[in-house]
């Protein structure tokens, strides 16, 4: 059976056209279209691995990802987004597992961060000023016919 090749323009698009609704408007994207499905993982579709230091997004989609409906796609997309907000706390997390404590502090500002960022996101959507992100949402999806 010959492997079909995904097309990744589409999430390409869809991704910058939310950059700035979540701040990574100058980070670097890759998309990985992988190959082989974790076998440890067998419902997964997609992982996001930010790197909040050097500004690099990367988005790992897996077989599955390819089996969802556009709609399904699109909000597989919009919750590997929004683990960026979220990236510190989980970080902070993460060290705690390694014996690496962070102080009373450091947590507070972590989490009163993405809290900040994720009721800025809210408001915005609530009051209706992020109309280039819902016409984003709604355009991924189209089906694009292919220019000759």
């Amino acid at each position: 059976m010959k492997k079909q090749k995904h097309s990744l323009e589409r999430i390409q698009n869809f991704l910058g056209d939310l950059d700035f609704m979540f701040e990574l408007n100058n980070f670097k994207r890759t998309l990985l279209d992988k190959e082989l499905q974790p076998e440890d993982c067998p419902d997964l579709t997609a992982e996001v691995v930010p790197d909040m230091t050097y500004k690099e997004l990367t988005i790992k989609l897996y077989p599955n990802f390819w089996t969802l409906s556009l709609q399904e796609q699109r909000r597989v997309l919009l919750h590997e987004l929004v683990h960026t907000l979220i990236q510190d706390t989980k970080m902070i997390a993460n060290d705690l597992l390694n014996a690496k404590f962070h102080s009373l502090e450091e947590i507070k500002n972590a989490n009163e961060k993405a809290t900040s960022s994720i009721t800025h996101l809210l408001d915005r959507l609530l009051t209706g000023n992020l109309k280039y992100a819902k016409a984003a949402y709604m355009d991924y999806l189209e089906i694009k016919k292919k220019k000759k």
